[in-house]
């Protein structure tokens, strides 16, 4: 896997957030079973909150933001997801202290994962 894009959201040393789009190697991704490239994620208030500083959102900075996404396996240590499983994650601590969907690529637990239902 090659560097790959992510909406990093910042905080500066008069604790300020801000968010900005950034280049970020895979070693940069966080802990996680299930490694999925990406297709959606949304975009709404809480995101919003966290993006602008506002209500003290993230709790750990540098955070990519975005608190689902939905997307492709590309690979899994977990027997319940395999490479090609399309999927959705959200809630938990992503976009939050562990990096979001705003992300051609994210890493995440397997017990956040599900599989994206028939018709969505």
């Amino acid at each position: 896997m090659n560097a790959f894009k992510a909406y990093v959201i910042t905080q500066d040393e008069n604790r300020k957030a801000g968010g900005a789009l950034t280049t970020l190697a895979p070693d940069a991704l966080g802990a996680g079973e299930v490694l999925i490239r990406v297709h959606y994620s949304s975009i709404n208030y809480k995101d919003a909150l966290a993006a602008t500083g506002t209500g003290k959102i993230i709790r750990r900075f540098p955070c990519v933001g975005g608190i689902d996404m939905s997307g492709e396996v590309v690979e899994s240590a977990d027997p319940r997801f395999a490479a090609g499983d399309k999927v959705i994650a959200t809630s938990f601590d992503i976009g939050v202290a562990h990096h979001g969907g705003y992300a051609e690529y994210a890493r995440v637990p397997a017990a956040w994962v599900v599989p994206l239902p028939a018709g969505l």
